[in-house]
């Protein structure tokens, strides 16, 4: 397999690429273990305590995460790679957040060193600064985390890159190797399966049956083999369980913009989406598929500089509140003003990723040009997964599309004639979205802190207000990192109409937080007081970054709150019902 590069190549030395490939994967390590627990950590962190106990029975407990406990198979969206790593650190190093984080390294090499593997091949002269780009860029750096996501995508990228391999030598083993790395790719979270289809799309590409073959079967048989060992353990499979899932939370999404007067399609509300996405997000792709077109260095610095004044702007944007609107559209962009900045940033990434992905099939410069079908392929299967698997849009849906745009736009920018000055512009994009990943983690970092802190100062709180812990039983209302933390100070989670609360015990009821649908008799609390959250960074992603359609926004005034209540009579609370 051979890719013609014209540019010389200015990221040294192999030994350079794993050097940098090294660094970037310790940076992410390291930033992620600072950052406390948020959102979904708290889910994963309950499988892997399961399996601790019982490492033969993953799935048989209660999950407290939706209105009530349930199985923990039900839940059909947890596949057990990530859950026994975790695992595997809590049995080495205890309770102790930052050591699981620390422990996630080898899939962070796995991204890094899939990355340079195949920035070598497809791109060589940028290598080095690609690297720190996607690793250290806003899709990644604050998206770790203890989450599915990154390892799933290491993992596949991991399996594509010992495919590239396995072609070049005609080597039956890492063909093999590559599918088992696929198949645990799809055993840590099954969005994953995209990577076997892109292994397919090489394998028709460079016609390479055999390797192809035996990927494949592999990676098939990897994960047909566990689902069977659920299976027989629990007489379903998690994956049909979790597709089942979807297709409840894609119906109850068609009623919510039903009842929100949505069009039927969801089409383009998914488009908007997308839009504001890539142009929150991948900047960097898209200022490096401009330089692949021939932009100049000064008109690439200009643009990072009018896309730098836009995030700026969002720290000062008038609140949600101060807009007006109608239809669902308009009251989409009145709560998410940041639209107005995110959806033109997206559209100039769009343009000119399509624009490279054209020119890339129709080039007719001599040469192979099988590397550029293989890249636009590799795009086109990341927005068809975007569209078809995310049940909801979030940043980390778009991780794969990212880095399949950077590589694309990398190589078409590795083409130019006037390399010197493609040098120059990879190296302000690249400076741009190590600055905007940065942006993105310390306003992540500070959201972060912020929750986490509240719970501990409530706690605090309580003997103050004449809490007796040891007579009286602290419970709490919330899912998400409030149920980690609220949990280990020693509080209980309220379950409607199982939990027996007494008389003069205490209740936190955080807001802004999702949590089950609970209510109590009128008379049966007593507002106590409210303690507030506040977060020091201009900008907030907790919690659109993670499930909202912008992945930054101007801070709120009140991150969340947590309202503390006394009770004042014995209760059994009960579900809400919802309204009429």
């Amino acid at each position: 397999m051979t890719h013609p590069t014209r540019a010389r190549d200015t990221s040294g030395s192999a030994r350079d690429a794993w050097g940098a490939a090294l660094l970037a994967a310790l940076m992410l390590t390291a930033a992620n273990a600072a950052k406390p627990l948020v959102i979904d950590d708290p889910v994963y962190v309950a499988f892997a305590r399961q399996l601790v106990e019982h490492p033969a029975d993953p799935y048989g407990f209660q999950l407290y995460w939706y209105e009530a406990p349930e199985p923990a198979m039900g839940i059909g969206t947890v596949p057990s790679v990530l859950p026994y790593w975790l695992a595997g650190a809590m049995a080495l190093f205890g309770d102790h957040p930052v050591a699981w984080k620390l422990s996630l390294l080898p899939f962070a090499l796995a991204l890094t060193g899939s990355l340079a593997f195949l920035l070598r091949r497809f791109a060589r002269p940028f290598t080095t600064p690609v690297i720190f780009a996607i690793a250290l860029g806003p899709t990644i750096l604050p998206g770790f985390n203890l989450m599915l996501d990154v390892p799933a995508f290491a993992l596949g990228l991991l399996g594509y890159a010992l495919f590239v391999l396995a072609c070049e030598r005609s080597h039956t083993g890492l063909a093999l190797a590559s599918g088992l790395a696929l198949g645990l790719a799809m055993q840590t979270k099954y969005s994953a399966a995209v990577y076997p289809v892109l292994v397919l799309a090489h394998a028709a590409i460079y016609r390479r049956p055999r390797e192809g073959a035996v990927a494949l079967i592999a990676a098939a048989a990897l994960f047909v083999g566990w689902e069977s060992l659920l299976i027989a353990r629990y007489h379903e499979s998690h994956f049909l369980a979790g597709l089942a899932r979807l297709k409840s939370m894609d119906e109850l999404a068609a009623l919510t913009r039903a009842a929100s007067g949505a069009p039927e399609s969801a089409a383009p509300y998914w488009t908007l989406c997308l839009l504001s996405l890539l142009g929150g997000t991948l900047l960097f792709p898209g200022l490096l598929a401009w330089v692949g077109l021939g932009a100049r260095r000064l008109g690439v610095a200009s643009a990072a500089l009018v896309a730098g004044g836009g995030f700026a702007t969002i720290a000062v944007l008038p609140r949600p509140t101060r807009f007006a609107g109608e239809g669902f559209f308009g009251r989409l962009v009145a709560s998410n003003p940041e639209l107005f900045v995110f959806v033109p940033l997206g559209l100039l990434v769009t343009l000119g990723v399509v624009g490279v992905a054209v020119r890339s099939l129709r080039s007719r410069a001599r040469g192979d040009r099988r590397p550029e079908r293989v890249l636009v392929a590799w795009l086109l299967l990341e927005i068809g997964g975007f569209f078809v698997i995310s049940p909801y849009p979030a940043v980390r849906r778009i991780i794969g599309l990212g880095v399949a745009a950077a590589l694309l736009a990398a190589r078409a920018a590795s083409l130019r004639d006037d390399g010197r000055d493609a040098r120059a512009g990879v190296r302000i994009a690249a400076v741009f979205g190590v600055a905007l990943g940065m942006l993105y983690f310390g306003s992540d970092l500070s959201d972060a802190r912020a929750r986490r802190d509240v719970i501990a100062r409530a706690i605090e709180r309580l003997p103050q207000l004449g809490a007796d812990r040891a007579r009286e039983t602290v419970w709490y209302i919330g899912h998400w990192e409030v149920q980690f933390y609220a949990e280990r100070a020693g509080a209980r989670p309220v379950v409607a109409g199982e939990s027996q609360l007494r008389a003069r015990d205490w209740v936190l009821l955080p807001v802004k937080v999702p949590g089950p649908s609970i209510s109590f008799p009128s008379g049966n609390l007593r507002h106590e007081e409210d303690l507030v959250a506040t977060s020091a960074s201009p900008w907030s992603t907790i919690s659109l970054y993670y499930d909202g359609t912008v992945p930054l926004r101007r801070q709120p005034r009140k991150h969340i709150a947590v309202r503390i209540f006394r009770v004042t009579r014995d209760v059994v609370p009960q579900f809400q019902a919802p309204a009429p």
